[in-house]
């Protein structure tokens, strides 16, 4: 797995795009004042002044200030994603069914936990909360990408280590899916099912995402 699966998916080698460092700076400038200011009341200046490039290079690299709030989120999703990847750990060559099952929970309880309690997504709701629910809804197909492609990765691996269907197209549409439900998760936490805690979470893993997974 790649430091940030965002550059990865925008195929991108360092230097040309959001992929490099100095892009990556920007980006985390950027966040930083978004959870500062807002997305709304934050200008090209703010975020040039908070990196400490001039406008110009801001412009040239990332593009106008729309451009550069969907490739800011995208890349706080891929520093996400990065830290789901590490807390959930290795499967086994030959996983056993017990370890299959634990990987899938582990997976799921660590991702939804994680999305939840991510606090730049706390900060943005508190200071922007429209904007930053615009970014997350209408705004969001870039994100919603990049995090099916994710769980397709790891629904391969899962399938491909318990001799289940590897089909690309059965498990880049369920991936879909999945992405689609933890957006829905995140954003109407009050409704069904209930997933409030980890111990919630994990019941729910064990009992429908272990079955859709493996297929």
């Amino acid at each position: 797995m790649v430091a940030n699966p965002l550059f990865a998916l925008l195929g991108r080698p360092p230097g040309s795009g959001p992929g490099s460092a100095t892009d990556a700076h920007i980006l985390q400038a950027a966040l930083d004042q978004f959870a500062l200011t807002g997305v709304r009341r934050t200008s090209t200046d703010d975020i040039a002044r908070r990196a400490g490039v001039n406008r110009a290079t801001l412009y040239r690299r990332l593009g106008a200030k729309n451009e550069i709030v969907a490739a800011a989120f995208l890349f706080e999703a891929g520093r996400v994603l990065t830290e789901i990847d590490s807390g959930t750990g290795e499967l086994p060559e030959h996983p056993t069914d017990v370890e299959i099952d634990d990987y899938i929970v582990r997976f799921c309880t660590i991702t939804l936990t994680e999305v939840r309690e991510n606090r730049l997504l706390h900060q943005l709701l508190e200071v922007d909360r429209d904007e930053t629910l615009r970014a997350l809804t209408v705004g969001a197909g870039g994100v919603v990408e990049l995090a099916s492609a994710f769980l397709a990765e790891r629904i391969h691996l899962v399938r491909e280590r318990s001799g289940g269907s590897t089909d690309s197209s059965e498990i880049g549409s369920l991936s879909a899916i999945l992405a689609r439900m933890t957006q829905s998760l995140l954003l109407t936490p009050d409704g069904p099912p209930q997933v409030r805690t980890r111990d919630e979470i994990a019941a729910f893993s064990a009992s429908v995402l272990v079955p859709l997974i493996r297929g």
